[in-house]
């Protein structure tokens, strides 16, 4: 599964980028530029860089990040029709799935981190160390078990099969049995996007402390999401039409 997911993946990007890269990046822009502006305004301290992390974090997870991955989606379901994909009608899709993936983005979130949170919560205000590694362990396997097996959900709304609740159900129905695949899929796209990151941070490393660096800081991150964003949400929605074909085929086979 994960060779034919990646193959897939790497056809339809070759096939889009032209559209993606730029459009992800005109998402991201804005926002990037933005945050430049109050990183170059706020004084540097300890406390606005993580303030700033979390206004970055926040608006890529809610907003840019969603709108991309959902434009990203829709051109690749236009081009597996034999469509010439548009960037501009695909936008109004974006803005209009926006609430429902934001939803089931946030909903998957939840059922990873509720049971964990609520441990590590406990041994917090208890000062118990036990809790807190209990509750530490348990948030990384809910990650990685959880996460794995609802990682297609936001690809059934941006499909348009289902959202919120139904579309977890969805994912953890597709994924069942086939844990390993799937998490080579994920694990590979995310180490290409490290990849990529990697080499952009290492190039940025050697500019001067200060406002140029800062600036690059901000380009490299746009850049980096306008190549890597499109083929990670390429390669999951290619793991959903693989997945969905492989279980029509089992229901095919199961029937008398």
């Amino acid at each position: 599964m994960v060779r034919t997911v990646i193959r897939e993946a790497f056809g339809l990007y070759r096939r889009l980028w032209r559209q993606l890269i730029p459009t992800t990046a005109l998402i991201f822009l804005p926002y990037a530029l933005v945050l430049l502006v109050l990183t170059l305004l706020v004084p540097e301290t300890t406390s606005t860089q993580q303030s700033l992390a979390i206004l970055d974090a926040a608006g890529s997870l809610l907003l840019f990040a969603p709108l991309a991955s959902i434009v990203s989606i829709r051109c690749g379901i236009a081009a597996d029709r034999g469509d010439a994909p548009s960037v501009r009608p695909t936008l109004g899709e974006a803005f209009t799935l926006l609430p429902s993936y934001v939803g089931t983005q946030l909903l998957t979130l939840l059922v990873i981190a509720f049971l964990p949170g609520v441990l590590l919560l406990a041994g917090y205000t208890g000062n118990s160390q036990l809790l807190v590694a209990v509750g530490a362990g348990t948030l990384l396997a809910s990650a990685i078990l959880n996460g794995i097996r609802l990682s297609i959900a936001t690809i059934l709304v941006a499909t348009g099969d289902a959202r919120f609740a139904r579309a977890l159900r969805g994912s953890a129905q597709l994924t069942r049995g086939r844990f390993w695949g799937v998490l080579g899929v994920v694990s590979l796209l995310g180490l290409i996007s490290l990849a990529v990151g990697l080499v952009f941070s290492a190039a940025v490393l050697g500019a001067p402390a200060g406002a140029i660096r800062a600036v690059l800081d901000a380009a490299a991150g746009v850049v980096v999401n306008a190549i890597t964003l499109p083929l990670i949400t390429l390669g999951l929605y290619r793991a959903y039409v693989n997945l969905h074909a492989a279980n029509a085929k089992a229901r095919e086979g199961a029937q008398p």
